[in-house]
């Protein structure tokens, strides 16, 4: 069997803003989530190439899926299909990127928009809202229609949007057009995965995943970095250091997007198939599950910054309260054909498990460093790449994990074992944390670090089990929109988890310059990781089947 084993994209761990407007603000952080971006994970038997095309064209909701044009793609390549690779992780590099520069260059933007305190959480959220709304959406469309496509036009317009960014004087078009762009970053994912498993042979599928995913963790390790040599760039008005950033980007995603409608292989969908391909989108379903999310979000947002007792608090979250059950509903009322999530995926074995768990895995990375930089920053005058640079021994360990567990990928098929030794040392980890007080000294080297050692490696092997668990029990035809389905719960588990911890934080006066409002932080993220670990030994069920023709880890 061959196994592929995702790795922490480490987006969190270079998050760094300034501590008012970013504490107050929970879904700042989870824009890219990416990691989520890089932590799709699939478990493939030797036995799937042979009539690989017939089994996606049976399993397809077409009947025809545009996979079957060139599964495997015999005719590419070696370089051809590196070459493309480097393309995929070039959108999920970007994306990253885009979140973790802004977290050093949202005061600059701030300055130069005249965006006042209230509204600068929104540099960054205006992106990251959009994107995890319409996650679900696009890995519906990418499993109906031509995943090529997808990512080709989403590119072209995240570099055009990036382009048209960075000449804009009016704070409004900023965050409308930034917002526009998360959606763009969305559809880039979805799509990369499926395009990802089309091109390469079964046995190429693992080095070609650890290559996408470790694009990420290194988009986070370079983010806070590249942020802060942005504004080194002299000038101010259309020439400030920010404006540069965004076309920098630009110009390199435009004249890659173009490439890539010669050089991704497949054909557009075909105007005969079209019909009928709307209804089996769920379109009523996809938009009452993205306002649900973009509501939720919304609502966490509002409430960070502008108080719990607003309106503007809780109205969104009421609506979105009503829009989760409703959508429900709706699935369990159309044909599961034509379904958005169809109940049959729910009923997977360990499916609801797997999605809950994941919740928690990249919080962990988030919960912990967030308020850490500030009070490196705040209390020990810290400046803000020296703070990131203290948290690259996370981005470092977990990449040393998912090499050991793909080299070693018994691990992941194992999940009671490895999942609990995971777990326990990302509990562990946060008992080192509170032990250092936040301190920058000898404390930093003997708690902090060690903590950061132990919990990036053995968290990374909980979320890499919770990954794999996840996309591996559901129906293979629906990896587009499981991977979103985990993704949105990877940044509805960042939310909810800033969420709390913003609220700790408040305990007594002083916010994180008081390191006994940090602990408080720091035991709930302890008592969180337990909660998991107990509903994983209570509700996890061996089912030591082969589900789809993929080998589940159980």
């Amino acid at each position: 069997m061959t196994t592929y084993n995702p790795h922490h994209h480490s987006l969190e761990w270079a998050a760094h803003a300034p501590p008012t407007s970013l504490m107050r603000s929970p879904s700042a952080t989870i824009a890219a989530g990416c990691p989520t971006i890089s932590g799709l994970a699939t478990v493939l038997p030797d036995t799937e190439i042979e009539g690989h095309k017939e089994k996606e064209k049976a399993h397809s909701p077409n009947g025809n899926n545009e996979a079957d044009e060139y599964a495997g793609s015999p005719g590419l390549s070696q370089r051809k299909k590196w070459s493309l690779l480097g393309l995929f992780c070039l959108g999920v590099f970007l994306d990253v990127l885009g979140v973790c520069s802004f977290y050093i260059l949202l005061t600059p933007v701030a300055e130069t928009l005249d965006i006042v305190f209230q509204q600068q959480t929104w540099i960054v959220t205006s992106f990251g809202v959009t994107f995890a709304s319409f996650l679900l959406f696009w890995g519906r469309f990418a499993d109906l229609y031509s995943p090529k496509p997808v990512f080709c036009y989403a590119f072209l317009s995240f570099g055009i949007l990036n382009l048209v960014i960075s000449f804009l004087t009016n704070k409004y078009a900023y965050l409308v057009i930034r917002g526009l762009t998360g959606v763009t970053a969305a559809a880039l994912i979805p799509a990369s995965y499926r395009l990802i498993t089309s091109i390469f042979e079964e046995d190429e599928l693992p080095r070609a995943f650890t290559v996408y995913s470790l694009s990420g963790s290194a988009a986070g390790a370079l983010g806070v970095v590249f942020g802060g040599v942005m504004t080194l760039i002299p000038g101010g008005g259309q020439m400030a250091g920010w404006r540069w950033f965004f076309r920098i980007t630009a110009s390199i995603v435009i004249p890659l997007s173009l490439w890539s409608f010669r050089s991704i292989p497949g054909r557009h969908g075909k105007a005969q198939r079209a019909k009928g391909l709307w209804k089996r989108l769920d379109i009523f379903g996809t938009f009452l599950i993205l306002f649900a999310i973009l509501l939720f979000i919304l609502s966490l947002t509002m409430g960070a910054s502008y108080g719990w007792s607003t309106a503007g608090f809780i109205a969104p979250l009421v609506l979105s309260v009503m829009l989760f059950p409703s959508f429900f509903f709706w699935e369990s009322y159309v044909h599961p054909s034509n379904a958005l999530i169809p109940p049959v995926t729910w009923k997977a074995p360990n499916f609801i498990m797997w999605i809950l768990l994941a919740t928690f895995g990249y919080a962990w990375w988030t919960c912990n460093q967030i308020p850490i930089i500030e009070v490196w920053t705040e209390i020990y005058g810290d400046k803000p790449i020296i703070s990131a640079l203290r948290l690259l021994p996370s981005g470092g360990f977990s990449i040393m994990s998912s090499l050991i567990l793909i080299a070693f990928p018994k691990w992941t098929v194992r999940p009671r074992i490895g999942f609990t030794i995971g777990q326990i040392g990302g509990m562990v980890a946060y008992g080192l944390f509170i032990a250092s007080k936040g301190h920058t000294g000898k404390d930093y080297y003997r708690f902090y670090l060690p903590g950061l050692a132990i919990g990036s490696f053995l968290n990374n092997v909980s979320v890499t089990i919770v990954m794999v668990g996840a996309m591996t029990s559901a129906p293979a035809e629906q990896a587009g929109v499981v991977g979103a389905l985990l993704q949105a719960a990877i940044q509805g588990g960042n939310v909810i988890g800033l969420t709390v911890q913003a609220g700790l934080l408040t305990i007594r006066p002083g916010g994180t310059s008081d390191y006994s409002n940090v602990t408080a932080s720091f035991y709930f993220m302890i008592g969180w990781g337990g909660a998991c670990l107990l509903a994983f030994w209570v509700f996890y069920r061996n089912t030591g089947e082969a589900r789809n023709g993929v080998v589940p880890v159980h």
